[in-house]
């Protein structure tokens, strides 16, 4: 079940506008107004989730004004004689049947409008003699055999968008179950795109029972232990934000995007400011439960198709002067990644940046804090980034000291894509002889796992290398304006990412009934 529970999604899928691409998911673009969409499109059954846990089934559900309405399904399969209306804002997820391979997709939660947004930006494109192709923003998917059926684990790399930006990701797979001493990933891919797998790897991690373990940006393994949730958690317009953080719960925190102006500086950045109590060590672990928003994924697509006809001369120049590879990397990092700063002798530190992961499934990352610096009772930490491109769900700190744990890296004892064909030798190194997986395409690979200790726990751990290619029309002139823009101006990213919102807002006022 892929779970996207911010407004967000909500709205979109609310709407029916179907699958749209961004990031790591399919969407597909309409060019209808939500309201004709609906009449055409709306699910005949949908499943409900309220905060509570509480589910119901409704049959022909329909939104009227800012209510679900349908008609209760009771357990016998039977329905009932009167129809019932529930607040959109009792609603904490709204679920779907997919038709492809009969998986269910969790397309609704929360209150937000960061796909829906998404939608209007993409209606408001220049008029086609076709419809527009699905836009496409992904990664490789990675999925896991549960002992029953395939479940996503993880969106890889993220962010690697060119050869230049090729990277090292490690995701937790908690779904991945061992059967007789094999365990089985399946990789993906999803979208019509290019991606390009170096090489991919389990981690099986042993460590003490009741510890468990994540990893950082950077692919490092740590033991976390007792977690300590913030005492408060306030966006940096100060609305309350304890309530969305303070659980893993998929109740998400994400931007206010409406009232922002982009010529003022304070509303082209957004973010929490956390309070914890100061736990007086030198070193600490903030843990951060998130993921980005089908916004941030549109908006990379939106970059990479303003260099046009020219696309493919970009890519060649980042491969051949490592300096502009190294300048955009620092820009996605500046704008689009989440930003950790710390109150330190009376002024914010910056520490360094929790990278981006896409928006198809939450990831649970750690960030080292260095806190030699802090004084007083609390301690405060800052996330900032660009407004609606962050989902996060669950903040917390951990500074118990380090534990031992064992890490076995693992090799794919069989790798066969769909074909059949032994791709096994492609996946063990990161030495550029790629597994390119179109759309589409993918593989299964098997591993021999070594037995548990005893007196030990054990973790499931991905390790992939590699890089994807986002496809898109490449016929159009170069926007330089906009790449001026977002490549050389402070914050020029943050700036335009607002200045189109606000366009998609009013896109939405207007194809309101």
């Amino acid at each position: 079940m892929l779970r996207f529970r911010s407004v967000s999604a909500q709205l979109a899928a609310i709407a029916a506008v179907g699958p749209l691409a961004s990031g790591c998911m399919t969407w597909k673009t309409q060019s209808a107004a939500p309201e004709q969409v609906l009449a055409e499109k709306t699910p005949d059954r949908v499943r409900v989730t309220r905060p509570d846990g509480s589910t119901m089934e409704l049959v022909h559900p329909l939104i009227v004004g800012d209510t679900l309405a349908g008609t209760r399904l009771g357990s016998s399969g039977t329905t009932s004689n009167s129809r019932i209306a529930i607040p959109l804002s009792d609603v904490q997820s709204v679920s779907i049947r997919q038709v492809n391979a009969g998986r269910t997709a969790l397309l609704i939660g929360g209150l937000g409008v960061t796909a829906i947004a998404v939608i209007a930006a993409a209606t408001t494109d220049e008029p086609k003699p076709a419809p527009p192709p699905p836009e496409h923003v992904s990664c490789p998917l990675v999925y896991s055999w549960d002992g029953t059926t395939w479940r996503l684990d993880s969106g890889t790399f993220g962010g690697a968008i060119a050869p230049a930006l090729a990277r090292t990701d490690v995701d937790n797979l908690v779904n991945a179950t061992a059967q007789d001493g094999i365990l089985r990933l399946r990789v993906a891919n999803e979208l019509n795109e290019t991606d390009y797998l170096d090489a991919l790897s389990v981690l099986a991690v042993d460590h003490a029972p009741g510890l468990t373990v994540a990893p950082d940006g950077a692919g490092r393994i740590h033991t976390l232990g007792q977690l300590t949730g913030p005492a408060t958690a306030r966006d940096f317009r100060g609305a309350d934000a304890l309530t969305r953080v303070s659980a893993a719960d998929g109740w998400n925190w994400e931007s206010n995007p409406t009232r922002r102006d982009t010529a003022v500086s304070t509303d082209i950045r957004d973010g929490l400011e956390l309070v914890f109590p100061n736990p007086r060590v030198r070193y600490a672990r903030l843990v951060l439960d998130g993921n980005n928003t089908p916004w941030a994924s549109h908006l990379m697509q939106k970059f990479v198709g303003a260099h046009g006809r020219a696309t493919q001369a970009w890519y060649d120049s980042l491969e051949t002067y490592p300096q502009l590879a190294r300048g955009l990397g620092k820009m996605m990092a500046q704008e689009g990644f989440l930003g950790v700063s710390v109150w330190a002798d009376g002024q914010w530190e910056q520490q360094g940046y929790i990278w981006e992961v896409g928006p198809e499934i939450v990831k649970r990352q750690v960030f080292s804090l260095d806190l030699s610096r802090v004084e007083g009772n609390d301690l405060r930490i800052r996330l900032e980034s660009a407004p609606s491109f962050w989902l996060i769900d669950y903040v917390a700190l951990d500074s118990s000291a380090p534990a031992t744990l064992e890490v076995h890296e693992l090799f794919a004892q069989s790798a066969r894509d769909d074909a059949g064909a032994d791709v096994s030798d492609r996946l063990r190194l990161r030495d550029s002889r790629y597994f390119v997986m179109e759309h589409g395409g993918g593989a299964e690979m098997r591993f021999q796992v070594p037995g548990v200790p005893a007196g030990r726990s054990r973790s499931y751990l991905v390790r992939s290398s590699g890089w994807y290619r986002i496809h898109g029309p490449e016929t159009a002139a170069p926007d330089t304006k906009v790449l001026a823009r977002v490549l050389t101006e402070p914050h020029g990213a943050s700036r335009e990412a607002v200045a189109k919102f606000n366009h998609a807002l009013l896109t939405l006022a207007r194809v309101q009934p």
